[in-house]
């Protein structure tokens, strides 16, 4: 598998915030978001063994591991890796865009799918792959980055349209730089059954790699 990093911090995003996890990110994307802040992941990196990999991430002291990226499911081991951590006594967050197929994971138990949903903002707001909705658990979600009104009406009509397929729990999250407050008390307003987060670990730390 190719890494960019593997490294301890906590979950700052999504419905397990604030939780301490050992990340595991890899190289490579399909996508290229206008606002992402993982650029560095676009090439480089280095080349770890599945072996290699495992017994790194079974020593480490947390429960739950983050495998990111990039775009982790573009990488061929993919799956190994996630069964082979699980059975290890681990719990996984897999980190995707959506624009990949993730049946091969849904049927992994002890895993959590955090999957986007592209909003205009990026520029992707065409790669969802749509039969992903229907497979996604009631453990798992969908995110939505926030950057401004327009995102949000898309992501109201994208929910209004998709509302039979969605069982999962939904995030909005603001791009950052984008208000909070604004995102907050739009939700409230339109009686939206969403949760607001925003990435818990850029507040504590700042906007670095390797947390």
């Amino acid at each position: 598998m190719r890494l960019t990093e593997t490294f301890h911090s906590i979950q700052g995003e999504g419905t397990l915030i604030g939780i301490p996890m050992f990340f595991v990110r890899t190289n490579r994307c399909n996508l290229r978001c206008k606002w992402c802040d993982s650029t560095y992941t676009f090439e480089g990196g280095s080349e770890k063994e599945i072996p290699e990999l495992v017994s790194e991430v079974r020593e480490a002291k947390e429960d739950w591991i983050c495998f990111t990226g990039g775009e982790p499911l573009l990488q061929r081991d993919a799956e190994e890796f996630v069964v082979k951590i699980v059975e290890a006594g681990k719990k996984v967050l897999i980190e995707t865009s959506g624009s990949l197929p993730v049946n091969k994971f849904t049927s992994i138990s002890g895993t959590v799918i955090d999957m986007d949903v592209k909003t205009p903002s990026s520029g992707e707001e065409n790669s969802i792959h749509l039969p992903n909705l229907s497979l996604l658990r009631p453990s798992d979600y969908i995110k939505f980055v926030i950057q401004d009104d327009n995102d949000y009406q898309y992501a109201k009509n994208f929910l209004n349209s998709h509302k039979d397929e969605i069982k999962c729990e939904i995030v909005f999250q603001p791009a950052w730089g984008t208000d909070l407050k604004w995102l907050v008390e739009s939700t409230l307003s339109d009686d939206l059954q969403v949760r607001v987060l925003t990435q818990m670990h850029k507040l504590i730390w700042g906007e670095i790699s390797g947390v």
